[in-house]
């Protein structure tokens, strides 16, 4: 919806949104609201992950829905709602679906609405006033401190330097022929995990922990011994611009985040198009999906030429089997630009039950996707023998439960229904699965209780429904219940 703004007598000229609503913010309103006085509001640590989770695409555009009223989902382990209302620019209230806001109205999904509204906003602001959106600078900041560390008495480097140091990575890496680098990448993206491992991980569904560039540099950097505890918190150092780095594997993307920052000394806006393309088509951690917003502002006018390319690209590479199966930036690139085609082909090559789910609101868009999609889901849940039954504790019976809601929200409550009620009538005496669809099935006497030690109540949700890390799926424990590939067995769309 764009956002525009109507002179009115006697007052700030007032912004309403497409449908003509009053959502009551003047201009004044605006400025107060970006000057982020709504920081306050959170725990520090918080506020950062709302940040990491507005940063990985995970927030959908927030949109005015009333006077002062605000709503926007973040998807998390679910998709969560979230509602703001502003008074005179500043929050007076927030809520949200997730369990954390039962006992904090303030949690990272409530952050996460706030700093994509005040982005929405700021670029609004500029575009109004045709100020140039900044010319990125956050891998110079982040090799700067490298460089300082490493070579704390030498001079600053000239553009000249930068030149050189531009050809000299080019030359290496193969820039500027993107179809070149893919056809001669024949190390698989996990090609130095433990036989077997490979293809587990492909099939998790889950995001990797480093990228591609840090697992081919492993070899030849590692990182110093330290008696510090390892954050696992992989590429947190992308969407923190200064972080401290002190060695060359703390950078994102090893040499070429050095070649990052060669095009941003220069302004070299063509080369940061072509080597955020890159990042995208090889991304497998949800902070490299910031390269989405930041290829999308640099690259204005071609932009869909750009997509397009990556798009290409993406086939190409997995249908080589060079990808990872599950690539959040490419994730968020489809859901952004609604592209239900190109969503389907990537389930279909990645064959995980977790990713259909994730982008099932996209793959709703097309009937036909949407039907095959929906007989795939029903044929799993209602086969005893699927994967997703094959552990009976916490975390297999979370997973369904996530499902379920998914096909609540994007197909219908009644779709959910009778899903769920079918479920339990296949395992009457899982106890944490009747718990996790209670939502979704009518009242019913508890089964008979037995002596069962496969039953186990230690697994506990985190407070806020959550993990902490952006970075990883949101459920840890889904790797272990991955499903079969899309093709095998019954499983077929």
């Amino acid at each position: 919806m764009t956002m525009m703004s109507e002179e009115t007598s006697g007052a700030d000229s007032v912004s309403v949104d497409g449908d003509g609503i009053d959502i009551g913010m003047s201009s004044a309103d605006i400025d107060e609201f970006l000057k982020g006085h709504y920081y306050d509001l959170f725990k520090s640590y918080i506020y950062d992950r709302g940040r990491a989770y507005y940063d990985a695409g995970k927030v959908d555009v927030p949109e005015p829905i009333a006077k002062d009223l605000w709503h926007a989902v973040v998807r998390g382990n679910d998709d969560y709602q979230v509602d703001v209302r502003l008074q005179r620019g500043r929050v007076v209230s927030a809520a949200c679906s997730c369990p954390y806001a039962r006992h904090s109205a303030y949690c990272k999904h409530v952050a996460a609405t706030l700093i994509a509204m005040a982005e929405r906003l700021r670029r609004q602001r500029d575009q109004e006033q045709g100020i140039e959106p900044e010319f990125p600078r956050d891998a110079s900041n982040m090799v700067r401190w490298y460089i300082g560390r490493q070579f704390s008495f030498s001079a600053r480097l000239s553009d000249d330097d930068w030149r050189v140091i531009k050809h000299i990575l080019e030359t290496l890496y193969g820039f500027p022929d993107l179809e070149t680098i893919f056809r001669k990448m024949k190390l698989d993206l996990l090609g130095s995990c433990e036989p077997g491992e490979a293809k587990r991980r492909r099939r998790s569904g889950q995001a990797a922990t480093v990228t591609l560039t840090q697992q081919r540099n492993e070899a030849l950097y590692r990182r110093r011994p330290t008696d510090k505890p390892e954050r696992n918190l992989a590429n947190m150092r992308i969407l923190v611009p200064g972080f401290d780095v002190a060695h060359l594997d703390e950078l994102p993307h090893t040499w070429m985040t050095i070649l990052e920052a060669a095009y941003e000394r220069l302004h070299d806006a063509e080369g940061l198009r072509r080597l955020y393309m890159y990042y995208i088509v090889i991304a497998q951690t949800d902070p490299e999906a910031v390269y989405v917003e930041r290829l999308r502002a640099i690259s204005g006018e071609h932009w869909a030429e750009d997509r397009d390319e990556i798009v290409r690209l993406q086939r190409t590479c997995r249908r080589f089997g060079m990808m990872s199966a599950v690539n959040p930036a490419y994730e968020r690139l489809v859901r952004e630009e609604r592209l239900t085609d190109e969503a389907f082909d990537y389930c279909l090559t990645g064959g995980m039950d977790d990713i259909a789910i994730r982008l099932l609101d996209v793959l709703a868009q097309n009937p036909e996707s949407l039907d095959r999609t929906l007989h795939y889901f029903r044929n799993v849940l209602k086969d005893p023998d699927s994967d997703v039954y094959k552990q009976d504790d916490a975390a297999s019976a979370e997973r369904v439960g996530r499902w379920i809601r998914k096909i609540d929200t994007v197909i219908g409550y009644d779709e959910a229904c009778s899903l769920a009620e079918h479920i339990v009538g296949m395992f009457p005496q899982r106890k944490k699965l009747r718990e996790c669809l209670a939502d979704y099935v009518s009242e019913v006497e508890d089964p008979p209780e037995f002596d069962d030690d496969d039953w186990n109540d230690d697994d506990a949700a985190d407070d806020d429904g959550d993990t902490d890390d952006v970075d990883k799926s949101d459920s840890e424990d889904e790797e272990s219940a991955a499903g079969e590939d899309f093709g095998g067995g019954i499983r077929r769309w």
